[in-house]
Order: C-alpha cells, then structure tokens, then sequence
C-alpha cells in the first residue's frame, strides 16, 4: 500500500507540475504576443504625413527636413517597440534612400498632371525624375492618346481641309475645356 501511495504521489506531483509548465508558458506566450509591434517600419514610412514631409523637403532639395522626417518615423518605431533591426533600418541611408525614391516618383506623377493638362512634353520630368522610369512607357502612352483626341477633334473642324494651325490651336482649347469640366472623382 506504501508504494502505492507512493507511485501516486509521484503521478499527482508530476501531473501538478505539468500544469505549472503550462501555465507559465500559455503566460511567456502571452507576453511575447503583448510586444508585437502594432506597426511596421513600412506602414511608418508610407504614412501619408511622413511622405508629405519628405516629398515637400525633396522638392526643396533640403536634406536636413528629409533627416527631420526620418527622426519622426524612428521616433514613432521606437514607441511601438519595433526590433532593434528595424530601427536600425529607420537609421539607415538604405530608409533615406526608400522616402526619397517613392518621394521623386510622386513629384513625376504631380508635375506630370501639369504637363499633361497643359499640353507639354515630358521629357524634361524624364531626364529630372529617372526614378520614375518604369512609368514612362504609361505616361507616353497618355500623352499619345491626348494628342490624338485633339488632332481628331483638329480633323472634325477643320472638315474637308488638312487642319491648319489655327484649327489645332482651337482643337487644343475645346480639349482642355472639356478636360477642365470633367470631375476628378469620375476619370
């Protein structure tokens, strides 16, 4: 009966212990979860105050509001407990270079716009803007389309006759007026 007791004890001891184990670790679990940043470095860096800020200090080519920035976002990494790797990475030229980039296409996009409406080339944005590169074939693609609608619009005026400068001229502002009266939200 000794050794009964005995086996048992062992059996109830061990059985304790395993749900000791448990516990600690459901609780070790429950802490690593509690410090999962609730942010990533990229959610940081494209925070539409972040790429205001640097794309306005690019356009200004101010290099110390773009490190301004920078400092915010690591700021920001830092109070949402981010790994020592991705605050390292928010130190880093390789985080500079990132805002920069995505910075300089957005300006290609918004210059582009200009040109666009104001029936210009865009080969300067092309040559101040290589970051942009991949949307270049588009952008021309959209500038072709443009000047093809003002010289069919130049055709229909024009009639019979070849389109006359003057006629392309005319053909120009009728695109621009309607260009002009068509919502943004619809295009």
């Amino acid at each position: 009966m000794k050794k009964a007791l005995v086996v048992l004890s062992i059996v109830l001891v061990a059985i304790a212990a395993w749900f000791v184990f448990l516990s600690v670790d459901a609780d070790n679990r429950d802490q690593e979860a509690s410090s999962v940043p609730v942010i990533t470095v990229m959610e940081i860096l494209h925070a539409s105050d972040l790429q205001e800020g640097v794309k306005q200090a690019v356009n200004q080519n101010n290099d110390e509001e773009i490190q301004y920035w920078l400092q915010q976002a690591l700021e920001v990494g830092d109070a949402a407990n981010l790994a020592a790797d991705d605050l390292e990475y928010l130190r880093s030229r390789a985080a500079k270079d990132y805002v920069v980039f995505n910075a300089k296409r957005q300006l290609f996009n918004e210059e582009f716009e200009t040109h666009y409406y104001g029936l210009e080339s865009i080969e300067g944005l092309k040559a101040k803007y290589p970051e942009a590169q991949d949307l270049f074939a588009r952008a021309d693609a959209l500038l072709e389309k443009r000047d093809a609608i003002i010289q069919q619009i130049a055709v229909t005026i024009a009639g019979n006759d070849s389109p006359s400068d003057a006629v392309i001229k005319e053909a120009r502002e009728q695109w621009l007026q309607q260009a002009n009266a068509v919502p943004v939200n619809s295009q």
